[in-house]
C-alpha cells in the first residue's frame, strides 16, 4: 500500500486515509490505546495522592514530636537547676559534709606493668 500511495491523488489519500479511520481494526486500536492510558493516568493519580496524604501525616508528626521536645528540654532544665535539686534532697535523710577530706595517691603510677 505504501508503494501505492505516493502515487495516489489528494482524492485517493483523503479516501484512503478516511477508510483507515473508520476501520473497526484501527478503533479497536483506539480504545485499547486510550483504556490503558486512562488506566496509567487515574494509577499515577492515586498514587500521587496517597503519597501527599502520608507526607502530610509525618510532616504533623515532626511538628508533634518538635514541641514535645521543647517541653522535655524545659523540664530538664527545670529539673536540673540547683535550687530544685537542693529542694529535692531536704525531704530525704542526707547529711550535709562539714570537712572534705581528699585521698592522695602514693606515687604517680596507676597501674603496675
Amino acid at each position: 500500500m505504501s508503494a501505492c500511495w505516493s502515487n495516489q491523488t489528494r482524492r485517493e489519500k483523503k479516501i484512503a486515509m478516511k477508510r483507515m479511520v473508520l476501520s473497526s481494526s484501527f478503533r479497536a486500536g483506539l480504545i485499547v490505546f486510550i483504556a490503558i492510558f486512562g488506566t496509567l493516568y487515574v494509577w499515577q493519580t492515586t498514587s500521587v495522592s496517597t503519597k501527599g496524604y502520608v507526607i502530610a501525616d509525618l510532616e504533623r508528626q515532626v511538628v508533634n514530636l518538635k514541641h514535645e521536645t521543647k517541653k522535655l528540654d524545659v523540664d530538664v532544665a527545670t529539673n536540673s537547676s540547683m535550687q530544685n535539686i537542693q529542694a529535692r534532697l531536704e525531704g530525704r535523710d542526707l547529711v550535709s559534709v562539714a570537712n572534705v577530706e581528699y585521698i592522695t595517691p602514693v606515687g604517680t603510677a596507676v597501674a603496675v606493668r
